[in-house]
């Protein structure tokens, strides 16, 4: 923020300047007088020698008055005295520094009247001697006060005036020169009529009739803008402010004004407005500007005879993490800015385009009021975001998932319709993205319920409240138990066991299941430790499912597995954990490298629900993956579906090839044991040779 100039009496006090030039009008009075003939004698009265420092005793000479002054002025003094004796000056003036005896620094000013002989030398010197230290004193200071109140304009881009009006004068500051671009003249006399002209012709007329309505009016102050082009052609924004003093008779007098460049400071007021109110990615309005116009919107809208109705989209890109991770962050803001031009330019004037957040757009249409108008405008953006984007040379694809609502039967205020939008817009991404879905009453209850389930879920965690149960698994072949998968179970006080379905996947979208994946490594390794105590010989292995999200960045997965396994003393070869199909497609070398360091230190890789996803053959022959899991979708139809008995001997096919081994998933009849182990597969679980058990159940399973 610019300072606000400060005047005179605020830099000195009114009693400082008033003590001083009491004390100077009182040392103009007292003038002492000194005189010296050519035989040296010098001559001083009272009041000189009191000047000079020295008592009535003391006896003064030329040369001692000489050596009193400041010894860096000597020189220019003696030549300044020869210079005017040479040409016969009579009347010879001058001002002295002169160190006194004390050490103090006084300024005398001395008037010398000098008395020639006929050839040209001094007969005799009679001098005045007075006292200006004080005035020198207050020149300093008023220089000074006045330079730090120029400083103090120059800071603030403010200067200062005053129009005389009986004189017709106007009188300026350096800066309020500088600001106007007026000649150091105007300080000396100008007329009002040029300071009028500094005004350009277009914005004069205006400013010159408010100047003349105030007098008119008898107003004691006003406030003016106008602009002006500086040396360099850029525009400077200028902002005055005037105060207008009146006779007894009310006939103006005289103004005193201020003018303020404050060019920079508007552009930080909009800079603020727009950091405040649009996107700095796209530059389109966001959440708190939309929300504004909404409110406008319903104002005027719920005037006389004017329908309150409109419609709101929230519109979402769908796998744009994708496009961020494959291409960076500058390649994603660049397609956030193409999507927010293609969606303005879809729209007409009076909609609205705002980002939100992240890849989340809504639309603000106050001129659609019933459902179809609203899906047809649904339509028309996702057909407009259906062509390939060019990020850089590379074609880019992306589709949509919108949520549609309407005011006021999908909501009463500007609050509740976005976030009755965003609810559809969710349950469009459920549906399968590349959709519209409009809002329902149930969808609230559904995000409410979500709501209070992740509450519960994080207390829940805090409580202990999550168990693992053990599904085993066995040799097709000899019908041994081999080992088992752990599956994690939340058993809540109120509701109960949880199903999986409902809270894994809030889980992973929380990114509680980070957390949760470190808990279940080490109950697992902890279980499978204590299982082979007594198997030396014949060791179970354990598997544990693994989250994306635990091979983000910020988690270290190997430093976390290495943990369990340590505090547990589990064997690296008791150990197998499960990924995703999809985890391995994403191509990052952070979890290449996190899958190469676990499987060096001896655990198992396994890919689970193989061939549910998309193609990872390329995928097999570069990572360390040693065990392809069946999904049990393929197994449930087993034998009697021909296609899917085709892909599981087309997947044993490829796992065998690779040497790989192969668990069967949702084996639950013998037929579909006996298939699979004739294909060619390994292992199965499932319920026909066991439940998911607790540990007390597991260890049970054990001893028999």
């Amino acid at each position: 923020m610019h300072p606000e100039p400060q005047a005179l009496d605020a830099l000195l006090p009114a009693r400082a300047l008033d003590a001083l030039y009491e004390e100077a009008a009182h040392g103009l009075d007292a003038i002492g007088h000194l005189s010296w003939d050519d035989t040296g004698a010098l001559h001083g009265t009272p009041v000189a020698l009191a000047i000079l420092g020295l008592r009535a005793t003391d006896t003064p000479t030329v040369r001692g008055l000489l050596a009193m002054v400041r010894r860096s002025r000597q020189a220019a003094l003696m030549a300044a005295w020869s210079d005017a004796v040479g040409a016969r000056q009579r009347r010879i003036e001058m001002e002295l520094p002169c160190v006194l005896a004390s050490g103090a620094l006084r300024h005398v000013r001395t008037i010398a009247v000098v008395e020639y002989t006929p050839f040209g030398k001094v007969r005799q010197v009679v001098a005045a001697l007075q006292d200006v230290t004080l005035a020198q004193q207050l020149s300093v200071a008023l220089t000074a006060a006045e330079g730090r109140l120029e400083e103090a304009q120059q800071m603030a881009d403010f200067g200062s005036w005053e129009w005389d009006f009986q004189r017709n004068r106007a009188v300026y500051s350096a800066e309020a020169l500088r600001i106007t671009g007026m000649s150091n003249t105007a300080t000396v006399s100008s007329g009002l009529d040029q300071a009028a002209a500094l005004i350009p012709v277009e914005q004069r007329e205006a400013v010159v009739e408010m100047f003349k309505r105030a007098v008119r009016d008898r107003l004691p102050s006003l406030r003016y803008d106008y602009h002006v082009a500086d040396a360099t052609g850029q525009r400077r924004e200028l902002h005055g402010r005037a105060k207008l003093v009146y006779d007894g008779a009310g006939k103006l007098r005289r103004m005193l004004g201020t003018i303020q460049d404050v060019t920079e400071l508007r552009d930080y007021r909009r800079q603020v407005h727009s950091l405040a109110f649009f996107d700095p990615v796209t530059a389109l309005p966001n959440r708190s500007w939309l929300i504004e116009r909404m409110h406008q919107a319903l104002a005027q809208m719920n005037g006389p005879g004017h329908p309150a109705e409109f419609g709101m989209l929230m519109l979402g890109l769908d796998q744009f993490k994708k496009v961020n991770d494959s291409l960076g962050h500058s390649a994603g803001d660049e397609l956030l800015k193409l999507v927010g031009a293609r969606l303005s330019h879809s729209m007409r004037e009076t909609d609205v385009v705002a980002r939100l957040t992240g890849d989340a757009f809504a639309i603000l249409a106050p001129e659609v009021r019933q459902a179809d108008v609203l899906a047809r405008v649904a339509s028309k953006l996702l057909q407009a975001l259906s062509a390939p984007f060019d990020l850089n040379g590379t074609d880019v694809f992306v589709t949509a998932s919108i949520g549609a609502a309407l005011y006021p039967s999908d909501g009463n205020s500007a609050e509740a319709l976005l976030q009755h939008a965003d609810a559809a817009l969710s349950h469009a991404k459920a549906r399968g993205r590349n959709n519209v879905q409009f809002y329902s009453p149930q969808l609230t209850a559904q995000a409410s319920h979500r709501l209070m389930l992740e509450s519960e879920l994080r207390r829940g965690v805090e409580r202990q409240e999550l168990l693992l149960h053990y599904q085993p698994k066995f040799d097709l072949a000899t019908q041994k138990l081999v080992g088992a998968e752990a599956l994690m179970r939340w058993c809540q006080p109120q509701r109960g066991m949880v199903s999986p379905m409902s809270f894994i996947p809030l889980a992973e979208e929380t990114g509680l299941i980070v957390r949760m994946g470190t808990w279940a490594l080490h109950e697992s390794c902890h279980a499978v430790a204590s299982w082979n105590r007594e198997r030396a010989a014949d060791p179970l292995k354990i598997a544990v499912n693994l989250s994306a999200r635990q091979f983000a960045e910020g988690h270290n997965l190997v430093e976390a597995v290495q943990g369990a396994l340590t505090a547990s003393a589990c064997k690296p070869e008791w150990l197998e954990l499960e990924i995703t199909e999809s985890l391995l497609l994403d191509g990052s070398e952070g979890v290449r490298q996190s899958l190469e360091a676990l499987a060096a230190m001896g655990i198992t890789i396994a890919i689970d629900d193989f061939g549910t996803g998309y193609s990872a053959l390329g995928y097999l022959t570069r990572l360390p993956v040693q065990t392809l899991k069946i999904d049990r979708s393929f197994v449930s139809e087993l034998p009697h579906n021909g296609k899917s008995a085709e892909l599981v001997k087309a997947i044993v096919s490829v796992g065998r090839s690779l040497n790989m081994a192969l668990v069967a998933e949702g084996v639950e009849t013998a037929e579909q044991a006996e298939y699979l182990k004739n294909a060619g597969c390994h292992l199965a679980q499932g319920y026909l040779f066991g439940r998911p058990l607790e540990m007390a159940a597991f260890d049970k399973l054990l001893s028999s």
